[in-house]
C-alpha cells in the first residue's frame, strides 16, 4: 500500500507526517538482528537480541510477537530491544534517520505521533512529494478534528 503524506505538522524541534495510510512492517531476521521494512522500504524498525537479566529485560519484559517474512514467530519476552539501527544501516547500505509520523485516521481518534526510523533517501523522494504548507501542530488538531479553534496557540517556528 503506497503511502502519500497527508499534511507535515511542526512536532518539538522538528517535523512529524502525516500520512495516507498506517505503516505496516514485513520483518526479516538477520543474526542477532530484526528489520522490519514496510512496503515502500521508507520506514524502519530494528530489534536486537541481548540476554535478559534478572530486572533488566526489553519492553519491561512485555511479552509480544514478530512474524517473520518466512511465517517464523519469534516469541519476545525481555530478549529483543528497540536497537540496533547502526548494524542496519551497514547491511541495508542506507543512511537511517529519525521521523515522527502517523496515518491520517489514527491520528483523528488519538492524536499521537509515532517515532521510528527512516532511509533518508527513501523519505526524502517522499518529502519531495508533498507540496503544502507545514502546519502548526495544534493548529493541524484543531483542523483535523473540525474545530473552530486550536485547544492551544502554536509557538512561532
Amino acid at each position: 500500500m503506497i503511502n502519500q503524506i497527508e499534511a507535515i505538522v511542526t512536532f518539538n524541534d522538528g517535523f512529524a507526517y502525516v500520512l495516507s495510510n498506517p505503516v505496516q512492517f514485513t520483518y526479516y531476521k538477520q543474526g542477532d538482528l530484526i528489520i522490519g521494512l514496510d512496503d515502500t522500504c521508507t520506514f524502519v524498525s530494528c530489534y536486537y537480541y541481548s540476554r535478559p537479566t534478572m530486572g533488566f529485560e526489553a519492553f519491561g519484559g512485555r511479552e509480544f510477537d514478530i512474524t517473520l517474512e518466512n511465517g517464523e514467530v519469534i516469541h519476545c519476552n525481555g530478549q529483543w530491544w528497540d536497537g540496533g539501527y547502526q548494524k542496519a544501516e551497514k547491511f541495508l547500505g542506507e543512511e537511517l534517520v529519525r521521523v515522527t509520523f502517523e496515518d491520517i485516521e489514527s491520528l483523528k481518534k488519538c492524536y499521537v505521533f509515532s517515532g521510528c526510523t527512516a532511509i533518508a533517501s527513501s523519505l526524502s523522494k517522499l518529502r519531495e512529494t508533498y507540496d503544502g504548507e507545514v502546519q502548526g501542530y495544534w493548529a493541524y488538531e484543531a483542523k483535523l478534528k473540525g474545530w473552530d479553534k486550536p485547544f492551544r496557540e502554536d509557538k512561532p517556528h
